[in-house]
């Protein structure tokens, strides 16, 4: 896959499945053998460590919703680095800050993703509490 293609699935996976929740995609963008190293601890990993996470902060944040501007996208080979401000809020709250995410990609889909550094804080500010162990998202 060219350096294009792989931004492109990244942003996908971005709008599509933490903006939108569109998981009906999934396996369209992640391989079956994803890893997020958010998810450090946790008793599942890959896709069904992705769905196990996002049906936590369901539960516990209902009204919790996130955006993402991308600043920056940069790839290199199998790499996707991007740049971008992120949003959050939940109960009446709003907060954004800056980070970096980076992403893996085999074959077109995200085989490794290190969430943007400060998601995990700024879900804090808005209310929401990961398990422990959580350090990226």
């Amino acid at each position: 896959m060219s350096t294009d293609q792989n931004k492109a699935v990244v942003r996908r996976f971005i709008q599509e499945v933490l903006v939108k929740q569109n998981y009906s995609i999934l396996d369209e963008v992640i391989t079956p053998d994803y890893v997020n190293h958010a998810f450090a601890g946790m008793a599942k990993s890959g896709r069904e460590g992705l769905l196990a996470m996002q049906s936590m902060l369901s539960t516990q944040a209902p009204d919790l919703k996130f955006s993402f501007d991308i600043l920056d996208m940069i790839a290199e080979g199998d790499k996707v680095v991007i740049r971008a401000i992120t949003r959050a809020k939940n109960a009446g709250k709003e907060v954004s800050g800056e980070g970096l995410g980076e992403y893996r990609l085999v074959n077109g889909k995200i085989a490794e993703d290190w969430p943007l550094t400060g998601a995990m804080e700024l879900m804090a500010q808005v209310g929401v509490r990961m398990p422990m162990g959580q350090t990226g998202m």
